[in-house]
């Protein structure tokens, strides 16, 4: 599946200490449940429309910034080198001082609790008091060979319909880690804070959204995709 909205997969924990079969419902206290929220993936590919292409003559291979310097406007490179159009190929300084190919790559899911949980489907005309993902895991899978051209990756909580971080009412939850395979992230209290206002507001549907931070300096990206799944338990309460 590939960049744009998603439907939500939530999976019920069974209660612990359930007598056969599976429960729905995992009962923590009076009016309380904790739920894993599993996202639908994000997906990061070289392939797909939202990559930027470099530029027909390449990404000028020239010191920016610093003692070292040859120009301070990428988009104006010093002969042989060929001037770019810079509104169609966002070059920028980079921060190890050498021109480079920068933009931002988002992809956005879109999570509706309240219709997409059974039990929550039930309640819709409660309101929880509670909500709360503190921490949540990442899996990070590349596709193909070769290594996608990221320096960062992180998680953004926004309103529905929004498509990227810098849309507005958008929040930041935390950075993702780029390493292949299972990794750890805590929320900030901050981050807690925020992302409980879009929980608790269960009929209303908002967007998580993956922002990839690339920077391609000269090297062929090739043909590739990441993918990236995240996965946390959610305690609530009515």
């Amino acid at each position: 599946m590939r960049g744009t909205v998603g439907s939500l997969w939530l999976a019920w924990l069974a209660a612990a200490g359930a007598a056969g079969g599976c429960s729905m419902f995992d009962q923590v206290g009076s009016g309380s449940l904790s739920f894993k929220l599993l996202a639908p993936d994000f997906h990061i590919d070289s392939t797909d429309p939202r990559w930027w292409p470099s530029p027909p003559s390449g990404v000028p291979e020239v010191v920016c910034s610093g003692p070292a310097a040859l120009v301070s406007n990428c988009c104006q490179p010093p002969p042989p080198m060929f001037a770019v159009n810079c509104q169609a190929y966002p070059l920028s300084c980079d921060d190890s001082q050498m021109c480079a190919l920068v933009f931002d790559y988002d992809d956005a899911v879109e999570i509706d609790l309240g219709s997409d949980v059974p039990e929550l489907q039930q309640q819709r005309d409660r309101v929880l008091t509670q909500a709360t993902l503190a921490s949540f895991d990442t899996t990070v899978e590349v596709a193909d060979a070769g290594t996608l051209p990221l320096r960062a990756a992180s998680l953004w909580a926004a309103p529905q319909g929004a498509k990227s971080d810098r849309a507005a009412g958008a929040v930041f939850l935390a950075g993702i880690p780029l390493t292949s395979g299972i990794s750890h992230v805590d929320l900030a209290a901050d981050a807690q804070d925020a992302l409980s206002a879009f929980l608790m507001d269960f009929n209303t549907p908002f967007a998580l959204i993956l922002s990839g931070h690339v920077v391609i300096e000269s090297a062929p990206v090739p043909n590739t995709a990441l993918t990236i799944n995240v996965a946390g338990q959610v305690n609530a309460s009515f």
